[in-house]
């Protein structure tokens, strides 16, 4: 039986087992269910046991060696796992000793601290696992499928975390740490959903919040190889939440109870004084968890007014706030995340358009939700472009548009509409207002609904303008608010704009083109001929789901009958893979050495890189927009071969006929079969390239597409004036922007109000 132990003079517990029957050491034990995996995961008070244990229950399931019957479940696990008795010393979250007093590193501090919330993950889930009777809540087998990939995931983290402190010289169990995470769990023990809302809701939602700090903080300290295992494990916990939201829905369903209010009852039992903020807004929504969850949960905390502090508090780098507030052309782009030409398509084209205001005679000024890194270092030192960090709960962002008084303000896709755009109406009415949809994102999430389902026999079929949208329609409704909402609305494909206007009735004179920016950099006189190239490339953000989807299928499907095509040669061709974020356990999976398929991670220079190859590929099955990959393959006169997926929107119509610099093939065999014959056909490879160099001249020109859009800015401005004076004829957006529909704009007042200790009525 479980013998807890308190270590009176440090009021620390220490749990052991000492029943015969969870003796691990015994020889040739063999455990046969999964109760008996968790049951001995959570009795073992050794770390790298329990990790051991989890991986070989996992190699088991996925092997169906795993006993488990729904129907006869008796399980009983210890009412706090084990810990071993020396090691790491643990206390309550008020008496951790100070950091100063540890004699270590900040790298050794950090990656300890996360050690011990990987095991106390490890522990937690397991139980969540074994606890719980699934006749009493109904649970089906995927509920546990779920929950043991997550216990892996977590295993996983804790060993790659473990081993960096051993190269480090550390070992986990060195520095003391706190006991709230068994605690938690603990409290949690009587109640399958409050063990939902409190572990992944909360606890591991944490972990989505805070990761983007810590992985700044160990690369300005120079650690890259902890702070690239950081950012592993914060991605891979956005699964880890969105199961979550997932179960805890399920559960509401049988207790038939609305989600977020009981989810906000659940947490207020157990955290009285809310949930610490800042949160991270676009992790969250990666994890299906809408700010109406949490915001409301945020614990009070001061409210540090800004007001006229907002440029004596800017970076004092060329007095660029000052310079701002004085220029008579200043816009701001407003999103979620800084512009980051370096990792995907959307980052380079924000960046582009910067590049192009300043040119234009435009003075820039860019506002996050997210903290500032070095994205935004380079920004204001190379670029001369202030990044501010604005909480759209707090006063900042309002005071930057009083003291600055914008033209022009850009919001970078509709979540940072729905974060800034009620201020950017209140505080800057004069302003144009503008959204850069990137892409349709409610779009893209049908298409990856209807392939995750298999619902779908032929990718053409999710062109198709009546696509089921019913999944995703609160998404629908939410993008579509913000377009109305704003003055003006930039798309990048004609297919999205066709989706708007046709089936949704959006007005075209409220959408314009805002294509890509290339041939800058055009190499068509100096490229690498047929001959000197070699090899096949996949370039793609590995943070973007389409990416990963698509080599997914194209490493279990394509690749086999690429192989059975090709001829054989003393030089067999290569599948390159290039990324950013390619250095995740998952991605490095489709790794394939004896299939000659090697992800590379990410190309220092996208351009110089890509003219190497013979051939690119974009096997994409989901997505939405302009694909940038194919763009710049293009520019580097590198022929594609790509889906309809891929190529929507990219084809160039001339003399009654669509020129694409490739060929889009939309099935296996034929996708193999086109990369084989473009791969070994001089003529057919040299008309691709040209005609990649023709869509690139004649649609993505940075030039012209460039005086475009500070036309297309300067007409609109002239009509924002004029319709101030007259008043808009938007009457869908005036409805919006009327009280009753102004949900956003409340939530956030309610929450600064709440922050400040007050509820009046500004």
């Amino acid at each position: 039986m479980l013998r807890q132990i308190r270590h009176l003079k440090n009021d620390v517990f220490r749990c052991q087992t000492f029943c015969k029957k969870c003796r691990l050491n015994q020889p040739n034990r063999t455990i046969q269910s999964l109760i008996a995996y968790g049951e001995n995961v959570l009795r073992s008070p050794d770390a790298m046991q329990k990790v051991r244990l989890t991986f070989e229950c996992k190699k088991k399931w996925d092997a169906d060696e795993i006993s488990f019957d729904l129907s006869n479940w008796s399980s009983d696990p210890p009412e706090f796992p084990a810990r071993n008795m020396d090691y790491p010393r643990l206390y309550k979250p008020t008496e951790m000793p100070p950091i100063k007093d540890w004699n270590t590193t900040v790298p050794i501090a950090i990656l300890h601290a996360l050690a011990h919330i990987e095991l106390g993950a490890v522990d937690n889930y397991w139980d969540t696992i074994v606890r719980f009777d699934p006749k009493s809540y109904g649970l089906p087998q995927e509920y546990y499928r779920d929950f043991l990939k997550v216990a892996v995931d977590e295993a996983r983290h804790f060993d790659l975390v473990q081993n960096r402190l051993k190269e480090l010289g550390s070992y986990y169990g060195a520095l003391p740490a706190h006991l709230a995470l068994l605690e938690h769990a603990n409290n949690t023990a009587d109640d399958l959903g409050a063990r939902l809302a409190v572990v992944p809701l909360v606890q591991e939602a944490r972990g989505l919040d805070s990761g983007e700090r810590l992985v700044h903080k160990l690369m300005s300290m120079g650690d890259r190889p902890s702070a690239e295992i950081v950012k592993l494990i914060v991605k891979e916990e956005e699964e880890h939440v969105s199961y979550g939201v997932k179960w805890f829905q399920f559960i509401c369903k049988q207790l038939n109870r609305d989600p977020i209010p009981y989810f906000q009852e659940l947490v207020l039992q157990k955290f009285p004084e809310g949930l610490p903020g800042p949160f991270n807004i676009e992790a969250r929504l990666k994890a299906n968890m809408t700010t109406s969850w949490y915001l409301p949960l945020e614990m009070k905390r001061p409210n540090h007014t800004i007001q006229s502090s907002v440029i004596k508090d800017a970076p004092d780098e060329n007095n660029l706030m000052k310079v701002f507030s004085k220029s008579k052309q200043k816009v701001i782009l407003a999103g979620p995340v800084w512009p980051e030409s370096s990792s995907s398509a959307a980052g380079v084209r924000s960046s582009d358009m910067l590049e192009i205001l300043q040119r234009g005679g435009y003075d820039v000024l860019c506002v996050s939700s997210s903290k500032l890194n070095h994205h935004t270092e380079e920004l204001i030192q190379t670029r001369r472009i202030n990044c501010i960090h604005a909480d759209p709960n707090s006063t900042t962002f309002e005071n930057i548009l009083i003291e600055t008084v914008p033209n022009i303000i850009i919001l970078d896709r509709f979540i940072a509409e729905e974060m800034y755009g009620w201020q950017a109406q209140k505080y800057a009415s004069q302003a144009l207002r503008v959204l850069d949809l990137q892409d349709l994102h409610f779009l893209r999430k049908a298409r990856e609904h209807l392939i995750r389902k298999s619902q779908v026999d032929n990718l053409e079929k999710l062109l198709c303008p009546h696509i089921d949208i019913q999944p995703v329609e609160s998404q629908v409704l939410r993008e579509l608010a913000s377009i109305h909402r704003s003055d003006l609305t930039l798309f990048v494909s004609d297919r999205e704009k066709e989706l708007l206007t046709e089936r949704f009735q959006i007005s075209g004179s409220a959408l314009a083109r805002c294509d890509y920016f290339q041939s800058k950099k055009l190499l068509k006189d100096s490229v690498a001929g047929y001959k000197e190239r070699k090899h096949i490339a996949f370039i793609g953000n590995f943070k973007h789901a389409p990416n990963y989807d698509g080599m997914s299928w194209f490493k279990q499907r394509i690749l086999p009958a690429f192989r059975d095509q090709m001829p054989s040669s003393n030089d067999p061709v290569e599948i390159h893979v290039y990324g950013a974020y390619a250095d995740t356990h998952r991605v490095k999976k489709l790794e394939d050495a004896a299939s000659g398929m090697h992800v590379l991670g990410r190309a220092t220079d996208v351009l110089e890189t890509l003219q190497q190859y013979r051939l690119t590929i974009a096997p994409l099955r989901v997505g939405a927009g302009i694909k940038g990959k194919i763009i710049e393959s293009w520019a580097a006169g590198t022929p594609c071969i790509s889906t309809c997926i891929g190529a929507e929107g990219m084809e160039l119509a001339v003399n009654g006929t669509n020129l694409w610099g490739g060929s889009i093939v939309n099935d296996e065999l034929h996708f193999a079969e086109a990369m084989q014959k473009y791969y070994n056909n001089q003529k057919l490879w040299e008309r691709a390239q040209e005609h990649g160099f023709t869509i690139s001249k004649e649609r993505y020109d940075w030039d012209r597409n460039g005086q475009s859009f500070l036309g297309l800015l300067g007409h609109r401005l002239e009509q924002k004036r004029a319709q101030n004076r007259r008043g808009s004829d938007n009457w869908i957006g005036r409805i919006l922007w009327s009280e009753k529909y102004r949900a956003s704009e409340y939530m956030s007042r309610y929450l600064r109000a709440k922050k400040a200790g007050r509820m009046d009525d500004k």
